[in-house]
């Protein structure tokens, strides 16, 4: 051979057993990818261990039936825990609510998150303003605040409103706790039907039954979570008839207030607001809490042994997660909520004063109540109405006087210490709001 052509194949010679290492781990790697890809069934079991806030608003949004629509996804094996740590004792920070400065907690024993939406609820008799912290009425509020038309901006406008006060009455017969059903009720069950025909395609191509039987164990065990009767008792954590007028307001700056007319059929809000301390678990939620923990446990387990069908199974599992995240934010009527009412009247006006006047004279004592929230620093009202609140005043003062005896010393307090309606002073013009 000739000493050139040699040497010409010494780099070939010398490299050759690295190219072939090369290619080989190449081929490795692509054959790795290709398995993960194909069968994806250890990512499957982490993704079941993810969200479990969002399953716990949409079974707030749901419970209340014996049946609750929430579909077989992804966080269920987490959110399962947590509801096991929260009915055995355990509590978590608040979220978006704070009351002195400091986060509220979950309440020990207790399913039903925190309202996620400031609100108020003010009594129209007693005047007591309390700070809600029931998930049902903070969600009222924020629906109805997002069905009601945008506001103009120009205040200059004719069509602008410094506040709007709805006014409902409970429908003649109802009963709180019996949500009405909806779309958002319904579409659980059209999400769990496309999920298992998704989940018999495996079968009728492959013969693998793996997948449709974790489908159909995980939604019976999502069922299982909110059929538990705690959930009605937390939500409606209060008398469901005969409550009184109370206002739900976010407060000062506000420019929306529900009004709710009482009477035999309307619940107690003042107490409903404050809902947190006379429901705990009991020994049965404890009980299924833990059963139902193992169980999602174990199909954790069963879906990271899954040889086939992976994707059939993220596809279910995506679906419901979609579902979950509608159903959690979705905007209700009150009547989803299991607040049977019907809106009686509305008072809006270009001044809060002016509507809070209206107020008054139409509901007695309602407008008068809504003075300290709206006026904090005291309200002086113009020179032609100082008759009408002087007489409002007094007959607030009047209904204070026949309160029980275990309220009239706070009243009495609250009187003394506050002057909310002040005389008016003729040097200056009138505050308005």
């Amino acid at each position: 051979m000739p000493p050139l052509l040699s040497l010409a194949k010494v780099p070939s010679l010398i490299f050759h057993p690295i190219r072939g290492h090369l290619t080989a781990r190449s081929l490795t790697s692509v054959s790795e990818f290709k398995n993960q890809w194909s069968n994806p069934n250890d990512i499957l079991s982490l993704l079941l261990l993810l969200g479990p806030d969002v399953l716990q608003l949409a079974l707030a949004q749901l419970a209340g039936r014996s049946i609750t629509p929430v579909a077989f996804s992804f966080g269920w094996a987490a959110y399962s825990i947590s509801a096991l740590f929260k009915a055995i004792g355990g509590t978590f920070p608040a979220q978006g609510v704070q009351l002195d400065n400091s986060s509220l907690q979950y309440l020990d024993q207790r399913l039903m998150p925190h309202s996620d939406f400031r609100a108020i609820v003010i009594g129209a008799k007693s005047g007591h303003a309390r700070e809600n912290k029931s998930w049902v009425i903070g969600r009222i509020l924020r629906d109805y605040e997002l069905r009601e038309k945008p506001h103009t901006q120009d205040k200059n406008s004719p069509d602008w409103e410094a506040l709007r006060v709805s006014v409902f009455k409970c429908v003649s017969g109802s009963k709180a706790g019996h949500p009405a059903l909806d779309f958002v009720w319904y579409s659980g069950f059209v999400v769990m039907l496309i999920q298992q025909s998704i989940a018999v395609i495996p079968l009728c191509l492959f013969g693998e039954w793996s997948v449709m039987v974790i489908t159909i164990f995980g939604t019976l065990l999502a069922f299982s979570h909110g059929a538990l009767p705690q959930w009605g008792r937390e939500k409606w954590d209060c008398p469901r008839q005969g409550g009184g007028t109370a206002t739900i307001t976010q407060g000062n700056g506000s420019r929306h207030a529900m009004v709710v007319l009482g009477g035999p059929d309307a619940p107690d809000f003042e107490i409903l607001a404050y809902s947190d301390g006379s429901t705990v678990s009991a020994i049965t939620t404890r009980a299924a809490s833990a059963v139902q923990t193992l169980l999602w446990l174990a199909l954790v387990i069963s879906v990271a042994g899954l040889k086939q069908g992976s994707w059939y199974l993220f596809s279910i599992g995506t679906i419901g997660m979609l579902q979950n995240l509608v159903v959690a934010g979705y905007s209700r009527s009150p009547e989803a909520f299991g607040i049977h009412i019907e809106l009686a009247d509305t008072i809006t006006d270009n001044k809060v004063s002016k509507v809070l006047g209206r107020l008054e004279e139409r509901y007695p004592l309602v407008g008068s109540s809504l003075v300290p929230v709206f006026y904090p620093a005291g309200f002086r009202p113009p020179v032609e109405q100082k008759q009408f609140w002087k007489v409002a005043n007094q007959r607030r003062q009047a209904v204070i006087s026949d309160i029980s005896a275990d309220l009239i010393d706070e009243a009495s307090v609250l009187s003394e210490t506050h002057s909310y309606i002040l005389e008016p002073q003729s040097d200056r013009p009138p505050k308005d709001g």
